[in-house]
């Protein structure tokens, strides 16, 4: 990644928590527009759910016309999870997400308050390279994925983004106890205007910068060693998985690169992490959509399908098609005119893509100390298998 990478900007930009200056941040308020003063700031901490890729702060700031709170978002601290999303650019792309989108998308999000990061790109490998990658033999694969986020180097470029502090808006459900029926109808109706506001838009095809394959751009890499390596592991691993499960979560490793292809159709703009803990739910009812690291161009089954993966356990799967029902009815009052069964195609895409992922997550990402490991897939791969076996 480093290579190639453009020399950083000549001016100050905090990279951490304990860089934040009153100036930064008053100079960052100023250019997203609030007139104000900034005499003082004091960070705290805030907390995050599972998953955690970045540092995120509470900024309370002392003067004239400002926000009394902000979050700030810098780059994670634990090196191998920055070098992961980093190779993304996911950190500039929110950033470019809030810069160019986030007044435009007719929903409740954070409001812009400022940032500045280093120019540089993603860390994707190009199509020569992932050719190369793809026809290698398994047991190579497999070598390379042992091998992989041992070796994602961190660069040195800085990353710092200030919106607006929620605070008490609303309440956020983790992993470990997902939102109900209701909750999750307020989100899918969020992700129906995300994706109705820049449905087929020209404008998402010409801005290579910001988006980038969703997902991996070496899927037959992933499908291998999770066929491979990581299925037999949940097998032992897991009461639930038995021969039906199995099955299904080898026949998803099977279609993970048809399934990338499906998510990367270009349809609307879509989140691309819409998990549960990305939202926040307030008491009128309405979600609030957070945290837009991963924010491309693809299929809007993907978000739905994410989302209700992250959430459906097997005593409440008999709700997906209803929920997703919701999502299209919604979708089409908003004057989207979209297949029903190219719909299901993208939500089943999702949940076989989620499949894979949460199957690595076991072998490749296990004990990296950021909860992206075993912790994650505990609780998300039996709702995924759920998924995967109901018949809707």
């Amino acid at each position: 990644m480093s290579a190639s990478m453009p020399k950083p900007k000549d001016t100050f930009i905090p990279n951490t928590p304990d860089e934040l200056t009153a100036a930064w941040v008053g100079e960052a308020l100023r250019g997203a527009g609030e007139t104000c003063t900034v005499d003082d700031i004091r960070v705290e901490p805030l907390g995050g759910g599972v998953g955690m890729t970045g540092q995120t702060v509470r900024v309370r700031i002392e003067g004239d016309g400002a926000p009394a709170t902000a979050v700030a978002k810098f780059a994670a601290s634990q090196a191998q999870t920055r070098g992961i999303t980093e190779s993304y650019d996911s950190y500039a792309r929110e950033i470019r997400f809030y810069e160019r989108y986030a007044e435009r998308v007719p929903v409740r999000t954070p409001k812009y308050l400022g940032a500045d990061y280093d120019p540089g790109t993603h860390g994707q490998p190009g199509p020569v390279v992932v050719r190369i990658i793809e026809s290698l033999p398994v047991g190579v694969k497999r070598w390379i994925s042992r091998n992989t986020v041992k070796y994602m180097r961190p660069t040195k470029r800085r990353y710092a983004l200030l919106i607006e502090d929620m605070g008490d808006a609303g309440a956020v459900y983790g992993l470990g106890e997902p939102p109900g029926d209701d909750e999750l109808r307020a989100a899918l109706t969020a992700l129906a205007g995300v994706h109705a506001s820049f449905w087929k838009s020209p404008e998402l095809d010409q801005d290579d910068e910001t988006f980038v394959q969703m997902v991996t751009s070496t899927p037959t890499l992933l499908s291998d060693v999770a066929r491979t390596a990581a299925l037999s592991v949940a097998e032992a691993r897991y009461d639930w998985c038995g021969p039906a499960e199995r099955a299904a979560l080898e026949a998803a490793t099977h279609r993970f690169p048809e399934n990338i292809a499906r998510a990367n159709e270009r349809w609307a703009l879509v989140h691309g992490d819409s998990r549960s803990d990305n939202f926040m739910f307030s008491p009128d009812g309405e979600a609030i959509i957070l945290d837009w690291a991963m924010v491309s161009r693809g299929h809007p089954g993907f978000d739905v399908g994410y989302l209700l993966s992250s959430c459906l356990d097997a005593d409440r799967i008999d709700s997906l098609g209803s929920l997703v029902e919701h999502y299209h009815g919604t979708l089409a009052g908003l004057g989207v005119d979209f297949d029903p069964a190219e719909l299901r195609r993208g939500v089943d895409a999702a949940y076989e893509i989620n499949a894979v992922l949460q199957l690595l997550t076991l072998t490749v990402f296990e004990g990296q100390g950021d909860n992206t490991g075993s912790e994650m897939a505990d609780l998300w791969l039996p709702r995924v298998a759920a998924g995967l076996t109901h018949t809707w």
